[in-house]
């Protein structure tokens, strides 16, 4: 490996996560549901390190409304780039880094729950990564 490329392998990756929050989802009781409150944005994980490769977390916060408020919604992940595994696409090469995604109620009352979706990289999926910008489009599906 040349000194130049050695440099290059350290700089830092840019990745961003997409989340598109989908659907309006009932259950097979009509009277069931559960849609989406407030709107998906980006997960920003921060610049990826590979001279470091430690695991990174990102998340974003995300207000859910059931129709039955003790129903504890069931969610469920896919990526533009993959679902098995979810992974990031590299902005002009055909390159990847793994990740897994989940989703844990933080808080609310009533009908309306705000939930934290975390996304998650290891270290050692990004270790040997080419340098560059990586995203993916999330979408999630939650069912009463």
């Amino acid at each position: 490996m040349t000194r130049q490329s050695q440099s290059l392998s350290r700089l830092p990756f840019r990745p961003l996560l997409l989340a598109a929050l989908l659907a309006v989802c009932t259950s097979a009781h009509a009277a069931d549901t559960c849609s989406f409150a407030s709107a998906g944005s980006a997960i920003n994980f921060p610049p990826l390190d590979p001279s470091v490769s430690a695991t990174l977390t990102a998340f974003m916060d995300v207000q859910i409304k059931c129709t039955n408020a003790t129903n504890v919604p069931t969610w469920s992940f896919s990526g533009a780039n993959g679902d098995t595994p979810l992974r990031m696409k590299h902005a002009t090469q055909n390159a990847y880094i793994p990740y897994t995604v989940a989703a844990n109620l933080v808080g609310g009352s009533g009908s309306t729950k705000t939930w934290r979706v975390t996304g998650t990289v290891l270290g050692a999926n990004y270790q040997d990564g080419l340098v560059g910008s990586y995203s993916d489009i999330l979408s999630a599906t939650v069912l009463p």
